[in-house]
């Protein structure tokens, strides 16, 4: 592993996503309270506690009675995130009639996880959804009391810890520093001095629902691009209220109609695709990656290098019922296939278990297929595609398509393709590599028991940056694509910026 940055990134990615969020936020709770006791914030602890308390229990009870309604298994990380988010959010009291409407808001949030959804998931921020339903009410609304001096400093750390698990730094920033400064602009053309308008931002919402609202996954669109047209929008809206802060009936603008309006947003740019899938095969590609095939019940818009994200019915562990797997069938394969893999380690999940126990003809379900991990449609720009292990995946869609597309008459690209395996026998797809003709860099402890390779592949014994350059003597002009784990990603970053890669686009396999 090179360098802090890289092992941060390693790290984070070894959390599941959910269990970061709930672990920050939980974290911020406990100093919220702790400031509470001490006299630095507004409302006390044994207020602060109260609300904290119905916000998370209401949260996990509405999720849980919700999912049983819908024939669903709740999933109790995703309720303790809304609940915390809510907590931190909603006007804090000890009064019963107030912390009746803390607790429907926090039942209508988890609600919309299972009423609203499109595609077979839900597309709304579920805690927005349940601030802004309480808010037509005209009985409650949101206080964003978490936006307070006090507080920033863990905010700020918090922010960044879940922008850098979720590869949304970008997209964040955007929305942080466009939302602030259109805010202070509106504030200072209206008669505040900058250093006061400075002064008020760390007071407003913007920062907490950058990073916890905002970064949901499953709410966001798939393109890079169009996480960040989504987080302008945010952005612009947020100023609303300081612009034109009009009211219709009970209906106003608000930090949590904002983030709705571009989930909507998001819904129309992902274009969500359920499908039904029937398990048709499996094939060992090495001795711990499975190939699994399904036939969809209608065909699945894909580009390749997406991915899915499979649903398998299972009594499921903690970590759910879901995974997002990256396609290495190409668009319309020739048998009409869909065909996904996975890596096979212990500790085994419970959804490995569940798809290892499928049998043939059992079924499934594609929720959606999305990801802006593509290749660029300028088939002039060279490209260096790095993979670790399982990584190998959307490469190997990539390549087969794009040779199909040479064979029909378009021009080829210049591609070369490192692939680090750990052993010999652990090179998935190498056929279907082999049969591309692109050319391979192969990284393997043990180069000399490798079987038979095609000619135009070179062989190293460790990934790094003179092993690439003895392959690749001008890599800085390439655009680099890695995929593989996260500690992978870091020590893909390192070897490419010695080489001078400055353009790189990443894909992470975090494990599940």
């Amino acid at each position: 592993m090179r360098g802090g940055p890289a092992r941060i990134d390693a790290a984070l990615g070894r959390v599941p996503m959910l269990r970061l969020v709930a672990a920050v936020l939980a974290a911020i709770s406990a100093v919220a309270l702790v400031l509470a006791l001490a006299g630095a914030l507004s409302y006390s602890a044994s207020t602060l506690l109260a609300t904290l308390v119905v916000a998370v229990g209401a949260s996990v009870l509405g999720d849980r009675l919700m999912a049983g309604l819908a024939g669903a298994r709740p999933v109790g990380e995703s309720a303790i995130v809304t609940g915390l988010i809510l907590f931190l959010v909603v006007f804090p009291s000890t009064t019963p009639s107030a912390l009746l409407l803390v607790a429907a808001t926090a039942l209508v949030a988890n609600a919309s996880k299972y009423l609203l959804r499109v595609g077979g998931r839900h597309v709304l921020n579920p805690a927005a959804t349940g601030l802004v339903v309480a808010g037509l009410t005209g009985l409650t609304g949101s206080a964003w009391w978490v936006a307070t001096p006090a507080l920033l400093p863990f905010l700020l750390v918090g922010v960044a810890l879940v922008a850098v698990r979720m590869r949304l730094v970008g997209p964040v920033a955007v929305l942080v520093v466009l939302g602030g400064a259109l805010q202070t602009g509106v504030v200072v053309a209206g008669g505040t001095s900058l250093l006061d308008a400075l002064v008020l931002l760390p007071s407003t919402p913007l920062l907490f629902l950058a990073g916890f609202m905002f970064t949901e996954p499953i709410t966001l669109p798939p393109r890079s691009g169009q996480r960040y047209a989504e987080a302008a929008l945010v952005a612009v809206l947020l100023a609303v209220p300081y612009v034109a802060p009009f009211s219709l009936l009970t209906l106003r603008p608000t930090p949590e109609l904002a983030l709705l309006v571009g989930n909507v947003f998001a819904l129309v740019a992902a274009r969500p695709t359920a499908a039904g899938l029937r398990l048709v095969g499996r094939r060992a590609l090495t001795p711990t990656t499975v190939e699994y095939a399904f036939e969809p019940d209608r065909p699945l818009r894909q580009r390749a290098g997406q991915y899915l994200e499979l649903h398998l019915p299972h009594r499921a562990d903690r970590r759910g019922s879901r995974r997002s797997l990256t396609i290495a069938s190409v668009p319309e394969e020739e048998d009409g296939t869909v065909r996904v893999a996975v890596r096979v380690r212990e500790p085994v999940s419970s959804f490995k278990r569940a798809l290892d126990a499928l049998e043939v003809g059992g079924a499934a379900r594609a929720v959606t297929v999305t990801g802006g991990f593509t290749l660029p449609d300028d088939r002039r720009v060279p490209l260096l595609l790095l993979a670790g292990g399982i990584g190998i995946t959307p490469f190997v869609s990539q390549l087969r398509q794009d040779a199909a597309e040479v064979a029909d008459g378009a021009p080829p690209r210049d591609v070369l393709l490192v692939d680090q395996v750990p052993a010999a026998d652990e090179i998935p797809y190498l056929p279907e590599l082999a049969a591309t003709g692109v050319r391979v860099l192969l990284v393997c402890p043990d180069p000399a028991s490798l079987p038979p390779l095609p000619d135009h592949w070179h062989v190293a014994a460790g990934f790094d940056a003179a092993a690439l350059a003895a392959v690749l003597p001008e890599p800085r002009d390439r655009v680099a694509y890695a995929s593989g784990s996260p500690r992978f990603l870091g020590e893909a970053r390192a070897v490419l910026r010695e080489l001078g890669v400055r353009r790189i686009r990443t894909d992470a396999f975090a494990g599940y």
